[in-house]
Order: structure tokens, then C-alpha cells, then sequence
């Protein structure tokens, strides 16, 4: 008789590569057909960036003396030399642009399974057995966890920018589907399949309620073109000093020891005001571009998602609720805050949002920055760390904002001043947040897709 081959009772789980491998098998067979029918494009897109390369955009500043105004001196030939404009790289751009067409093409995919079989509001996932329900939503999640790794594979992505872009929509994607689970799809998004598809796969917060009218699209476009202009200043100032514009100082890791030598020092402080602002106009750019997009293809006003928190919050809640990325704060909020809710307080509920939003940054980390890359220095766990401090904030503000010497010192204090104070609240310990993407190249990487000034 045959020896009866041994069992277990373990799972034998593959790796993250090996999963990639057999998607990556699934999808080569579309994915080389679409390769091959852009393979002129992508040709045509090459030639014309080496047009663009051999074109002289430079300027040369004559030699100057010293140079002072209101109390101030610049050095002698400071600003002397040879500049040149140095325009987006096309095929980063091309790259970028590909893979984020697949990713919304992969959302249309995720509504449909959603709408059909998920939202709770349809007769549909009535007749669903709750098993089957459950084993969906959490097979899309793991599908969506694991689809911008796929993604980066099959198409090759490498630009640590370009990997964000692509990955940004998969974000949204998550808690749109933790949102379609416990039934806070937004009012109006699920009127229709199509109308579910758009809301569910678009890349911007869709206001299905208010028509856009003329003049806000001017507006909007004048709005990307503002941002746009922003962030080449800002790459053009940061980017000759590393994005450390007050020199290389370090204030450790959130694991190591906290000083308050080294977390108020100001060089450091500057240093992360810096990559803060950067970051604002980044997303402030990315969000206005894609809404600008969204309006004119479906005719919807699109919710703005950045309003200057930097220079204009009043207090953390503004900051953070009302201010900083609201399209991300809507999602959580929907997905996350609204169904922990049920269940226990509004403090409670707010931690579960912060913990989700370190939880899916560090998610962020790990795919653009270590995913098939070596990156020195990228440390997981310290953008969780800093959502988790914003969280002792939040909470300390809950406290106080009621007592009357708060009340009175909002009163007295100019407004910038509060500002200051609520940006001094996190601004130490902004590096923990930001320390990965500086030492992931994610700056220098950013930098291909928008023109900028350098010094020869």
C-alpha cells in the first residue's frame, strides 16, 4: 500500500510577489494588447521629449553687487549666473497617465460588484445571504490592498511620484467600500449604476446635487493653474538644499527618546514647515487638477479639497476637518468614523479615524517607497505614530476649547497668531510623517512632472 501523503492543518500563504506573479499572468494578456496599441503613442511621446530636452530655455544674470533693502543683504553675485527652465518629463508623465487609467478602469469594476451585490440600500443585497456578502467585501478588500503592487509590477513603475498618483485612487477605493458595507454611501451616488460607477471610481468627491456652472469652471481652471505655478516656486526654492532648505538637522525617530533640544529647535522647525507647505501644494495641485477634469467630463461640481490650512486654520478641528485634504477626511469620515460611531463615543470614534489614516499612510510607505525598491532610511510606523499624536491633540482641544481662557486668548490674539499656534501644535513632530518621503527620493521623483528653474 501507498504511504498516504502527510497534512496539516496550516494554509500555506504565498508571498506578496508570488500573488503579483499569478495576477500579473491573469492581466498580461490585455495589458500587452493595450502596450502594443500605444507602442506608437509611447514612440511618438519619446521623440517629442527629446525635442523638448534639446530645446535652450537657459538665462544667464549678470554678476551684481551687494544688494540691500529694509535691513537686508543679499551677497555679491548671489544671484549671478546661468538658469535654465527645466519642462515635465513626458514619459514619466505617460507612465503616470497609464497606470492611473487602469486604476480608475479597476474602480469601475469594484462599483459594479458593489452596487449589485453589496449597497445595502438595494433590494438586491436583501436576497444576498450575509456569508456571501461578508466574503465579497472581504475579498475586495483584499483585492484592493494588493491591486497597486500588481500594478507597479505590470506596468513598471518606478517613479516614487508616479506610484503615489497611481495608488491614490485604490485609497479612496478602500472606504468607499468600508462606507458601501455599512450603508453611508453618500445621498444621490447610488441613484443609478452609472451614477454609483462615476461616484465610486472617480478620484475626487463628486457633489451629485449641484450642477457646475461656467463660471466655476473658469474659475477652476484658473485655480489649477494657480497651483500649478505654486508648486514650480516651491520646487524651485526647496530643490537646491534637498528639500532641507535650514540644512540636514534630525530630531530622531518617534521611537527613539523625545527632546524638546531637538524638536523646537528652529532649524528643524523651518525644515518641516517646508516639506509641510510642499505637501499642501502638492495635493492642493493633484486635487484641483483632477476635480477640474471630473467637472467638465460629468458636468458636477467637485468638492475642493485643500483651503490653505497652513496659512489660515483656527484650530486643529479646523485643520484637520475642515481644511486639510477633505477628500480623504470625507472618506474616513464615512467609512470609518460614522460606523465605529454606532457603537462608541465621538473620542473613540475620532481615534479609530486617526489610527485608519496611520494605518493606510504606512500602507502608502510601504508600496511606493519599499515595495521592489531600496530605500535607505524609510522607517514604517512613524506615520502612524504622528496621526495617532494629531489624535492627543484633537482630544486636548476638545478639553480646553470650552474654557474661558481660550476664549479669551482667541480674542485677543490676531488671527495668524492662532494659526501659528495650532501649526506649532504638530510642526515638531512633522518629520515623522515626512522623514519617509525624504529619504525615499519622493521630492527629486516629484520634480519630473512639473517645470521648475535650476542653477546650472
Amino acid at each position: 500500500m501507498a504511504a498516504e501523503t502527510p497534512t496539516n492543518n496550516f494554509i500555506a500563504i504565498p508571498d506578496l510577489q508570488s500573488v503579483n506573479a499569478s495576477i500579473g499572468e491573469i492581466l498580461s494578456s490585455p495589458l500587452s494588447l493595450f502596450q502594443s496599441s500605444c507602442g506608437a503613442s509611447t514612440s511618438t511621446v519619446g521623440q517629442l521629449q527629446d525635442k523638448i530636452s534639446s530645446l535652450d530655455l537657459s538665462l544667464i544674470i549678470p554678476e551684481h553687487p551687494e544688494l540691500r533693502a529694509l535691513g537686508y543683504s543679499i551677497g555679491t553675485n548671489s544671484f549671478s549666473g546661468k538658469y535654465n527652465l527645466v519642462l515635465p518629463d513626458l514619459q514619466a508623465a505617460a507612465e503616470m497617465a497609464v497606470g492611473g487609467s487602469i486604476s480608475i478602469a479597476v474602480g469601475v469594476l469594484f462599483a459594479a460588484m458593489l452596487y449589485h451585490f453589496v449597497l445595502p440600500s438595494r433590494e438586491e443585497s436583501s436576497t444576498s445571504p450575509t456569508k456571501t456578502r461578508t466574503l465579497l467585501i472581504g475579498s475586495l478588500i483584499c483585492v484592493i490592498s494588493i491591486m497597486p503592487y500588481v500594478l507597479f509590477d505590470v506596468v513598471g513603475i518606478q517613479n516614487t511620484a508616479a506610484r503615489f498618483s497611481v495608488m491614490a485612487p485604490f485609497i479612496l477605493y478602500l472606504f468607499r467600500t468600508f462606507e458601501a458595507a455599512a450603508g453611508f454611501v453618500p445621498r444621490g451616488a447610488d441613484e443609478s449604476f452609472r451614477r454609483y460607477c462615476t461616484y465610486f471610481a472617480t478620484p475626487a468627491e463628486v457633489l451629485f446635487e449641484q450642477r457646475v456652472t461656467r463660471k466655476e469652471m473658469i474659475q477652476s481652471s484658473m485655480d489649477v493653474m494657480k497651483c500649478a505655478a505654486i508648486m514650480s516656486i516651491v520646487c524651485t526654492i526647496l530643490s537646491p538644499s534637498g528639500y532641507t532648505p535650514f540644512g540636514a538637522i534630525s530630531a530622531g525617530e518617534f521611537y527613539e527618546p523625545v527632546t524638546v533640544e531637538n524638536y523646537l529647535n528652529p532649524r528643524h522647525l523651518g525644515n518641516c514647515f517646508a516639506i509641510a507647505f510642499f505637501f499642501q501644494s502638492g495635493l492642493a495641485l493633484g486635487t484641483a487638477a483632477i476635480g477640474n477634469l471630473v467637472q467638465i467630463l460629468t458636468g458636477y461640481k467637485v468638492l475642493r479639497a485643500m483651503k490653505n490650512p497652513m496659512l489660515e486654520a483656527t484650530s486643529p478641528s479646523d485643520f484637520w476637518g475642515k481644511r486639510w485634504n477633505l477628500l480623504v477626511h470625507v472618506v474616513l469620515k464615512r467609512g470609518v468614523y460614522k460606523p465605529v460611531r454606532r457603537y462608541a463615543s465621538a473620542l473613540i470614534a475620532s481615534l479609530a479615524v486617526f489610527v485608519a489614516s496611520g494605518l493606510f499612510h504606512e500602507w502608502v510607505v510601504h508600496a511606493v517607497f519599499l515595495y521592489n525598491k531600496q530605500s535607505e532610511g524609510v522607517v514604517l510606523g512613524s506615520n502612524t505614530a504622528f496621526f495617532v499624536w494629531n489624535f492627543v491633540v484633537i482630544a486636548c482641544e476638545r478639553m480646553l476649547v470650552a474654557t474661558k481662557g481660550v476664549q479669551s486668548l482667541k480674542k485677543v490674539l490676531p488671527r495668524f497668531m492662532v494659526t501659528v499656534m495650532i501649526i506649532m501644535s504638530s510642526l515638531p513632530a512633522a518629520h515623522w510623517f515626512g522623514g519617509p518621503y525624504l529619504n525615499g527620493n519622493f521630492f527629486s521623483d516629484y520634480e519630473t512632472f512639473v517645470p521648475m528653474i535650476r542653477k546650472m
